[in-house]
């Protein structure tokens, strides 16, 4: 059976983010669908990650999901019957036990969104840098600064059954963070059954990819 992994990116990203990853992961005859967000809002990505899971099914795949940053509450609320694992990456995740979405973000992050006409939102080249891309190369980080676009920002749901009840599901830690606080995802890896941690900043598919991908590989490697 082929094992198919459905990837979503954070706010201001888009599929591209993950492309370093998922090279390392194809590699290894990991089949990679990562679905381009940014839809309007939680429910519209929610129902694109779907979408995609339920087609690699249907074409006979095994299907797992992660989601980074912002990624996080979609692939969540994703119906967990239909897929074998999920990996959540330094982002937000409603339900019990889990800490406050106030305590998500350091207190001057909303300060540097730019509001949009169209009610997404955008973040200087300077603030973007610094906020997501502090441990990556110049190079690593000018190439993801260049394709930063305005996204929609919304929070978390609880779901009916979170899916760390009813999936093997893992939570990664950037412990470096400057977007999403350390101290959050320690919080919430603590609630995880399966967690780890990379001593990264926001954005370990970029400067940590290889490492990134072994941890994916062993957390798929949960499904049973």
């Amino acid at each position: 059976m082929t094992e198919a992994l459905v990837l979503a990116h954070g706010a201001f990203h888009g599929p591209w983010c993950w492309d370093r990853t998922v090279a390392r992961l194809q590699e290894q005859g990991i089949r990679c669908i990562a679905v381009d967000l940014n839809r309007g809002g939680l429910h519209a990505d929610r129902e694109a990650l779907q979408g995609a899971v339920d087609a690699a099914r249907d074409e006979g795949c095994r299907v797992h999901a992660i989601g980074h940053s912002l990624g996080c509450p979609p692939v969540a609320l994703i119906d967990p019957k239909t897929i074998a694992t999920a990996v959540l990456l330094a982002g937000p995740v409603e339900g019990p036990g889990m800490p406050g979405m106030a305590d998500c973000t350091f207190e001057d992050f909303g300060s540097k969104l730019l509001p949009q006409e169209d009610g997404r939102a955008f973040m200087s080249r300077a603030n973007a840098r610094e906020t997501f891309y502090h441990r990556c190369t110049d190079e690593e980080a000018e190439w993801a600064l260049d394709r930063l676009r305005p996204t929609f920002v919304y929070g978390a749901e609880v779901a009916d059954t979170p899916i760390w009840q009813a999936i093997p599901v893992t939570y990664i830690a950037c412990t470096d963070d400057r977007a999403v606080r350390p101290d959050y995802q320690a919080a919430i890896a603590r609630q995880i059954p399966f967690s780890t941690r990379i001593e990264t900043d926001h954005s370990p598919m970029l400067g940590r990819s290889e490492e990134l991908t072994e941890i994916i590989i062993t957390a798929m490697g949960r499904a049973g």
